[in-house]
C-alpha cells in the first residue's frame, strides 16, 4: 500500500511531543498541536468500498445516537490481499479519517489471529501507556483471495486522556471500603474504563461483586463486575 512519507514524519513527530499515542499526558495548552489529519498511509472512504460476493450493498452499523461513530463495516474494504499482520495493520490504517483512529501503529498490538474454514480474524488491541483501552478487529475472507471484508471497532478516542491519577491506589481503596469488604494487603489496578475513564479495579469480597472501578480523578465507584452464575 501507497505510503506517504511526509504524512508519516507528522506522525512521528506528532509521538514525539504527546503523551499517551501521540496524546497530550495533560490538558491540552492554547498552543497545543491539533489533532493529526494526515496518516501514513493513503486514506479510503465509504465510497472505496464495494458490496462482498453475492451481497448488493455495503453493511455499515453506527452509533444509534452519534452518526458519526462507526461501529462496523461489511464489503469489500480494499483491492490489496491481507497475507500477515503488516497487512492487516494497514488496512486499518487506511480508514483512520473514517473510523476516528489517531495513529494505530503505535496504538494497536496484536492480541491473536484466528483461522477459521472461510475467513481469519486479526483482533488488535489499543494500548495507552502500557494500558489496554479499545480494540479493532479485521476479518478476512480466505476464499476472496484473503481480501478484507469486516472491520468493527472498539476503538477509543483518547485524545488529550491523562493517564496520571488523581486519587491515589490508597485512597482508591479507602472509597471501595466504604461500601464493600476490602481484604488486608489487596492491591488495586489502574485501568482504561469505557468512557473512557481512568479507574481503579479493586478487588473486594463480596458474594455478588469480584472488583469495583472507581474512578482515578474523584474517587466515585463507576462500575462493579458482577459474578455471573
Amino acid at each position: 500500500m501507497k505510503k506517504a512519507a511526509i504524512a508519516a514524519f507528522s506522525i512521528i513527530m506528532a509521538g514525539m511531543m504527546f503523551g499517551c499515542s501521540g496524546k497530550s499526558s495533560k490538558s491540552r495548552r492554547a498552543d497545543a498541536k491539533e489533532r493529526p489529519t494526515s496518516w501514513s498511509v493513503e486514506q479510503r472512504s465509504l465510497e472505496d468500498i464495494t458490496p462482498r460476493d453475492g451481497e448488493t450493498q455495503v453493511f455499515i452499523k453506527r452509533d444509534e445516537e452519534d452518526e458519526d461513530i462507526i461501529y462496523l463495516i461489511q464489503g469489500t474494504l480494499s483491492p490489496d490481499p491481507v497475507n500477515n499482520e503488516e497487512d492487516a495493520l494497514d488496512v486499518i490504517a487506511s480508514y483512520s479519517e473514517v473510523m476516528g483512529f489517531d495513529d494505530v501503529y503505535s496504538e494497536l498490538r496484536l492480541r491473536d489471529t484466528l483461522t477459521y474454514d472461510r475467513e481469519i480474524d486479526y483482533i488488535f488491541d489499543q494500548y495507552c501507556d502500557n494500558m489496554r483501552a479499545g480494540k479493532v478487529e479485521l476479518t478476512v475472507n480466505i476464499l476472496n483471495g484473503n481480501k478484507a471484508e469486516v472491520l468493527k471497532n472498539d476503538y477509543m478516542d483518547l485524545w488529550g486522556f491523562s493517564t496520571k491519577p488523581k486519587v491515589s491506589e490508597a485512597e482508591a481503596i479507602k472509597c471501595a471500603e466504604a461500601k464493600y469488604t476490602v481484604k488486608k494487603g489487596t492491591k488495586a489496578e489502574l485501568k482504561i474504563f469505557e468512557g473512557p475513564k481512568l479507574v481503579w479495579e479493586v478487588p473486594v469480597a463480596h458474594t455478588y461483586v469480584t472488583d469495583v472501578y472507581v474512578d482515578a480523578n474523584n474517587g466515585d465507584i463507576v462500575h462493579e463486575c458482577e459474578i455471573v452464575y
